[in-house]
């Protein structure tokens, strides 16, 4: 006889709780999908779905996640899920509560079919620490995902360029602006690496300071920037930055 949704429902839940996809593996039907609309995600399958669900756990590490508190809401042709999350943030100790999910799980012959997952994206940022973020940057700068990487400043960001060329703020204070004047750098040039980076940890948790090379193209022509990076993040974003650079160097015409 096939599992009525409640003993589904309890299944989902006692797995979630413990951040362990394996029992899923009984509930799951051959042909599950695993969706999460805020970003286009979707897996399809068992054992594509459980190897999404099972990636939890490194993640559940990486945030010093203690606890998850799950409830769960039958519906017409499944139930929904809500959970929240309880830990301690590794990068600055403070303790954290937060709603971290909500999902809806459609339920046939006793087995999953779907899983709608919608995960607080923003909260999940908000753990993140200083080296992850400058990663992030990084990543971001060097694929040209310019509002992406507008999108790791806060709001309220100042960003300091003490060695600022003519026509270029020495102070910026607004990610907007940033914002802006990325997109309008990437009209003109193309960053194609970046190499030689250095990230020194220092006694706040919050500051880091790196030294990294970019490698880009700008009008066709090669160059190298060298930067030394003074940051502070807070909160999973970028609140403050000092910004050292050289003109770039271009290589020179065979």
């Amino acid at each position: 006889m096939p599992r009525t949704v409640s003993e589904v429902a309890e299944i989902v839940a006692n797995a979630l709780s413990a951040v362990d996809a394996a029992p899923l593996a009984d509930v799951l039907a051959e042909d599950a999908v695993y969706e999460i609309p805020f970003t286009g995600h979707r897996s399809a399958g068992r054992d594509a779905v459980l190897a999404t669900l099972g990636a939890g756990s490194a993640v559940a590490a990486r945030i010093g996640l203690g606890k998850v508190e799950v409830t769960t809401t039958e519906t017409a042709d499944g139930f929904a899920v809500e959970l929240v999350a309880e830990g301690r943030n590794p990068h600055t100790g403070h303790s954290y509560r937060l709603p971290s999910s909500a999902g809806l799980l459609t339920v046939r012959d006793g087995e999953i079919t779907r899983y709608r997952d919608y995960p607080n994206n923003g909260a999940a940022t908000a753990l993140h620490g200083t080296k992850e973020v400058f990663q992030r940057f990084l990543d971001a700068a060097v694929d040209n995902r310019w509002d992406d990487l507008a999108d790791l400043y806060s709001d309220d960001v100042v960003i300091e360029i003490p060695f600022a060329p003519a026509g270029v703020p020495k102070v910026t204070r607004d990610r907007e602006e940033l914002r802006k004047r990325f997109h309008e750098a990437g009209q003109r040039r193309r960053i194609t690496k970046a190499d030689r980076v250095v990230v020194h940890e220092t006694s706040d948790p919050e500051v880091l300071v790196a030294e990294y090379d970019l490698h880009g193209e700008y009008e066709g022509k090669a160059y190298v920037s060298t930067y030394a990076m003074v940051l502070t993040v807070r909160d999973g974003r970028i609140v403050h930055s000092r910004d050292y650079s050289g003109p770039p160097v271009f290589a020179e015409s065979a």
